[in-house]
């Protein structure tokens, strides 16, 4: 695919609230050593790389309008000469992949977390291997020495080959280079998790509610049935007692804290994989939503919602329970939220929760197409997003002007730095796919209390935390449906039927009016599953699990099995 090439002025127009910002921190050595350098560049061109991601809220313009660049956006013009353009399509943008790799006209550089569409997209042949990139277009870059081999065999093992850079680096490997001396980030490594309930403790301080009263599912009932007859407002405005992350509600939240709470776990009492819809356990947790929604707690409407409306519910103070993704929001301190691990289920089921132990093969999977134009430029930016300077601009921005190291090499950010990320920063100007969470964390103070920091390390951590929680190494089921059933096959047929299936019925059965209701839809999800030959999938995703178990010498197991018999 040809690109547009654009001429340096351009681009320095584009990153004319960088520069602006930059001369009103009054860091003239930095700006001097910016204007010298584009004083020496004003008559070269910038190549525009073509970067596609099915990610959408990252980088400059990815979230929130009115950023058009960032520190490491603005360095990777200067060092390499490549201006980045982002595209992040906010719906069917895994469709609009298959459909480039079927013309053959891919963009540079593509981003994806679709299992089934990186797999499609490697056995397409149009994407390099990124060991065989480097080598031909950079032989000196550090990825070639330095990156973490156990996230290296991780991703090879998951996808055939090392063809793409992971975003989110976390191992034991990596932290040999990136050390985490701060208990909070070790706690986030061991029992860190992405799903939460959370409470404003605003609210439960001015209704008198207190943990014991949230612990238990009955005592849950019960509270937000105080917060619903209290008249209590925020600015006016009645407060929500409960909200699930709105349209993403499945994934963050029923399969995520909601169905972890009443025990439920990928396995049979033979430790068998089985699919979570088909664990009895796991009717209770559809049941607990059905209730907050026929009790008048959670409206329904909150499920179709997208996470911008969801944050002005959840950041406005009104919402009591928010049960979801804790790390969208930016204002937890402020409200604030804690969490106190699960919500105990009536029938006495254990908790269980899934937490990556294993070095694993990060999130946001970047591929470099063969047919890149400016292969060599791409190869250095690469390399260079990826350095510590690299990380640390992307991080933290130009040191000795929004921050700098202190002696024990923790960022501390000035004063305008502070004012940057408070305003650029939060609105996710960072290119995620460069993202290193040990480098992060290692160059992190300690979280202060009161700060959003803390209030996300307490929320994240609450229900690894919490002393009766099963947890198990959920990399053991890291499998991707592609790698594991053919999607062409009868029962990859069979497996996308059920998955395009599920997501519509399991709104019926928690928006159910009655009982009555609930039972009819719950049991029509079940027989449909027999008939999509559910047991066939789960006996070929279980060959996976007991293959990873034997690699990992570990095992999961049903600790809430024998509630059931």
């Amino acid at each position: 695919m040809k690109r547009q090439i654009v001429k340096k002025a351009s681009i320095l127009a584009l990153a004319g609230a960088m520069t602006a910002g930059l001369a009103a921190c009054g860091g003239s050595a930095a700006a001097d050593q910016t204007a010298s350098s584009q004083s020496a560049d004003a008559g070269n061109s910038v190549a525009e790389v073509e970067w596609f991601s099915d990610v959408t809220g990252w980088g400059p313009s990815g979230w929130t309008s009115g950023v058009e660049t960032s520190p490491l956006m603005d360095a990777i013009t200067e060092k390499t000469g490549l201006a980045l353009k982002l595209e992040q399509p906010p719906t069917d943008a895994d469709t609009k992949v298959g459909l480039m790799i079927a013309s053959g006209d891919l963009p540079d550089m593509i981003s994806l977390t679709d299992a089934d569409t990186i797999k499609q997209l490697i056995q397409s042949g149009k994407v390099w291997q990124i060991e065989e990139f480097l080598q031909t277009y950079d032989p000196e870059s550090h990825l070639l020495t330095d990156f973490p081999e156990d996230i290296k065999e991780a991703v090879v093992y998951k996808y055939g080959g090392w063809y793409s850079l992971p975003s989110h680096l976390e191992s034991e490997d990596m932290r040999q280079v990136y050390p985490l001396t701060q208990q909070a980030y070790l706690d986030n490594v061991t029992k860190g998790h992405n799903s939460s309930i959370m409470f404003n403790k605003t609210i439960m301080d001015a209704l008198g509610i207190t943990q014991e009263d949230v612990q238990t599912e009955e005592g849950f009932y019960a509270a937000c049935e105080k917060v619903k007859n209290s008249g209590y407002t925020v600015d006016g405005q009645p407060v929500l007692p409960v909200v699930l992350h709105a349209n993403l509600w499945i994934n963050s939240s029923l399969d995520g804290i909601i169905r972890e709470t009443f025990g439920v776990a990928p396995v049979d009492e033979e430790g068998a994989y089985r699919h979570l819809e088909m664990a009895p356990g796991y009717k209770n947790a559809l049941k607990f939503v059905n209730n907050l929604i026929q009790d008048g707690y959670l409206d329904v409407n909150v499920l179709t919602l997208d996470e911008a409306a969801l944050k002005t519910y959840v950041e406005g103070g009104r919402v009591f329970c928010w049960i979801g993704n804790p790390a969208q929001s930016s204002k937890k301190e402020q409200i604030p939220f804690v969490s106190y691990g699960p919500i105990l289920a009536s029938n006495g089921a254990k908790p269980v929760a899934g937490i990556n132990l294993s070095a694993g093969s990060g999130w946001i999977q970047t591929f470099i197409s063969k047919d890149c134009e400016n292969p060599e430029q791409i190869a250095k930016m690469l390399s260079f997003a990826t350095s510590r300077e690299g990380l640390t601009l992307n991080e933290y921005g130009v040191e000795g002007v929004d921050f700098n190291f202190d002696e024990n090499g923790v960022a501390v950010r000035t004063e305008e730095g502070q004012k940057r990320y408070e305003d650029d920063y939060a609105k996710n100007i960072t290119l995620w796919p460069f993202a290193n969470t040990d480098y992060a964390w290692s160059t992190q103070a300690a979280p202060e209390e009161g700060t959003d920091a803390a209030a996300f390390n307490q929320v994240s951590t609450a229900m690894g935390k919490y002393e009766d929680t099963y947890i198990y190494n959920s990399d053991l089921i890291s499998f991707t449906s592609g790698n594991v059933i053919e999607p062409s096959s009868d029962l990859g047929i069979k497996l996308s039927q059920v998955d395009n299936y599920l997501e519509s019925q399991k709104a019926k059965i928690v928006s159910a009016s009655t009982d009555e209701a609930f039972e009819t839809e719950y049991q029509n999800m079940i027989d449909t599953l027999n008939s999509y030959s559910i047991e066939e999938i789960d006996a070929e995703y279980d060959k996976y699990l007991q293959e990873s178990c034997q690699r990992l010498g570990e095992k999961i197991e049903d600790v809430n099995a024998a509630l059931y018999k």
